[in-house]
């Protein structure tokens, strides 16, 4: 899509209020989960996600939707391995402190969206990734970020 130089692309007081309250608002949620199934809406979040900008036009994500409640126990049992090596790197107190976080919702949860990052897609040299090579991890959080922010509308 080319855009015209002569267009404004600045938001309406309104949008704007809208965006920074959708900044201001967004909290990070790992508890108190109802146990309902997902409406069927995942196929607007990945489309969502399907847009989000991306350095270079890279578009180097994957999501993996994940319902299967043997499948998410693996991948939580996967996370406590984890948990437990990065508490290694904390002196106590603070390793307490890291290890009474709640971190995890992975089973709390009717489903897990898992967005990878593939870097070798594109090739070795994709516009943005040559001087900062982790443009394809941000372009892949923005992915998400973006599906979450179209869900909340």
């Amino acid at each position: 899509m080319k855009v015209s130089p002569s267009v404004n692309h600045a938001l309406s007081a309104d949008a704007r209020r809208g965006l920074y309250r959708a900044i201001y608002g967004q909290r990070d949620v790992r508890a108190q989960f109802l146990p309902d199934p997902v409406p069927d809406y995942v196929a607007r979040l990945l489309e969502a996600a399907h847009h989000a900008p991306s350095v270079g036009f890279m578009q180097l994500w994957n999501v993996i939707v994940v319902r299967d409640r043997t499948l998410r126990t693996h991948v939580y049992e996967a996370f406590v391995r984890e948990r437990a090596r990065a508490a290694e790197l904390y002196a106590a107190p603070r390793r307490a402190r890291f290890l009474a976080l709640k971190l995890e919702g992975i089973r709390d949860v009717p489903l897990n969206l898992c967005a990878t990052c593939d870097p070798s897609r594109g090739g070795p040299h994709v516009l943005g990734r040559s001087a900062v090579p982790e443009t394809d991890v941000y372009s892949t959080l923005r992915a998400g970020l973006g599906a979450i922010e179209e869900e909340r509308r």
